[in-house]
């Protein structure tokens, strides 16, 4: 099992064998996304979306939420910042749509 720290608070969180699994695939396909399809074909010129990493991984949405949320606000020991970022900004039709978009921090 693996502590992660959560970063504003430093509240220490352990990881189950499970759970490590899942962040390590949700990690793995964000990577891929952005190293092998980000901007090749005209459909991947956005950047990732909650729905997409959902379809990459073949997880349900509540999995792949909690995985996102885990990864952009915790680090393991030895790191400094978080390995992904996301934001959630206002559809252009409807303001009341806010789609995540989820991005790999720059090292």
């Amino acid at each position: 099992m693996k502590e992660r720290i959560w970063v504003r608070s430093g509240v220490v969180e352990i990881i189950d064998k499970r759970q490590e699994q899942n962040l390590e695939l949700v990690l793995g396909k964000i990577r891929f996304y952005y190293s092998e399809l980000y901007q090749t074909k005209n459909r991947y010129k956005h950047p990732l979306s909650l729905k997409s990493l959902m379809k990459l991984t073949n997880r349900s949405g509540s999995q792949v939420l909690n995985a996102v949320r885990i990864l952009a606000n915790t680090v393991l020991k030895g790191e400094k910042k978080p390995a992904i970022t996301y934001d959630r900004i206002c559809s252009e039709r409807n303001s009341t749509h806010r789609p995540y978009r989820i991005f790999l921090r720059q090292k």
